[in-house]
């Protein structure tokens, strides 16, 4: 019994130190943003290595259509996000297209 407590107690102290310890910093990123389009990463030699589509309903009867594109060249990889927002009539009120570098992990800076 004793032996069961002392060995929670060392366990509860081990964990608190160790969450003390750790300190994840919430501004590092691997995405760098790109100015280059799909057309620019084709035209470089990217091959597209996976595709997703999603959709979102708003309350108001717009859909948001979220494209993620992967591309890769060699150990180069690049990220594309385009969005899409439409009505029940399939007409485009906006679309955005943010291409992202897969980089090294970067602080990244205020407004960025």
């Amino acid at each position: 019994m004793v032996k069961n407590k002392l060995s929670f107690l060392i366990t509860l102290i081990i964990f608190c130190l160790f969450a003390l310890l750790v300190n994840a910093n919430p501004n590092l990123d691997q995405w760098m943003e790109s100015e280059k389009t799909y057309k620019d990463l084709i035209d470089e030699g990217f091959e597209v290595k996976s595709y997703a589509i999603n959709n979102i309903e708003t309350v108001n009867g717009l859909y948001i259509i979220l494209f993620v594109t992967v591309l890769q060249k060699d150990k180069e990889v690049y990220e594309c996000q385009e969005y899409q927002t439409i009505d029940k009539t399939i007409e485009t009120f906006d679309m955005q297209l943010i291409c992202k570098e897969l980089v090294q992990p970067y602080e990244r800076g205020l407004g960025t």
